[in-house]
């Protein structure tokens, strides 16, 4: 499973370069989660791409400049951040709530 994640726990922006490359080389590379966030993500940031085929991604990326790939890699960066805490935080109500509802030993 690919992870976005680097080494001192923030978003990798290669591991996106990385997904966007494999995309571009071959549209129908297998994806997995991450990759499918990823996508679900680019289509919020590109409205013409929400109903796109991974076809349709491969020759947007491939169209994109180098500066646009980067402010679309900084997007994308700071929308799989936002995600990660929302995600952890939904966790830790969770175990909030499963704690005050079990009865003390």
């Amino acid at each position: 499973m690919m992870q976005f994640i680097g080494d001192n726990d923030s978003v990798s922006e290669m591991a996106i370069v990385d997904m966007f490359t494999q995309l571009i080389f071959d549209a129908e590379t297998a994806l997995d989660e991450s990759g499918s966030l990823l996508l679900s993500l680019l289509s919020s940031i590109e409205p013409s791409l929400l109903k796109a085929s991974r076809r349709d991604f491969s020759e947007y990326l491939r169209a994109l400049d180098v500066s646009e790939m980067i402010v679309i890699v900084g997007r994308l960066k700071t929308q799989i951040e936002q995600h990660r805490l929302v995600s952890q935080s939904m966790a830790i109500n969770r175990l909030q709530s499963i704690a005050r509802n079990r009865p003390l030993s």
